[in-house]
């Protein structure tokens, strides 16, 4: 419980940092596109990347077994817990006023694809490591004996 507690806590934190990364490169694009200089949010806007970021990280609870599974079974998993989370995305989007447009929902879609894998990528990593730690625990304890 505790591991799926700190993978949990970690997708969050990655997923609300990469959502302010992605909100500040796209306002650069409209900086040099359009010249844009001001940025205006309602005061709660960054707590919604927090709570989104919290949202997005739960359904990971379905991907996290401790039974073994098929590689089919693993894909159908993977694929739904992708749509899962976009529909929480474009929920959260909608609900807390990110985008009006359909014109402005593709940049929050554009950077939902490229936040979720990088999330992944960074969670398998984190998850080896930690993995190669234990390892090397259980590897002194071996010698001592």
């Amino acid at each position: 419980m505790r591991k799926k507690l700190q993978i949990i806590f970690s997708q969050t934190m990655m997923i609300s940092t990469a959502i302010l990364f992605g909100v500040g490169v796209q306002m650069l694009i409209y900086h040099l596109a359009y010249g844009t200089e001001d940025l205006h949010w309602p005061w709660y806007l960054p707590l919604t990347f927090v709570f989104s970021g919290f949202l997005c990280a739960l359904p990971t609870m379905a991907l996290l077994y401790d039974d073994e599974i098929s590689a089919k079974q693993l894909g159908i998993r993977e694929a739904i817990h992708f749509v899962l989370v976009g529909v929480l995305v474009s929920l959260c989007g909608y609900l807390f006023q990110w985008y009006e447009t359909v014109a402005e929902y593709i940049p929050i879609l554009i950077m939902y694809v490229v936040i979720y894998f990088f999330v992944w990528i960074a969670t398998i990593w984190l998850m080896k490591r930690d993995e190669k730690m234990i390892n090397a625990a259980l590897e002194e304890i071996r010698d001592e004996e």
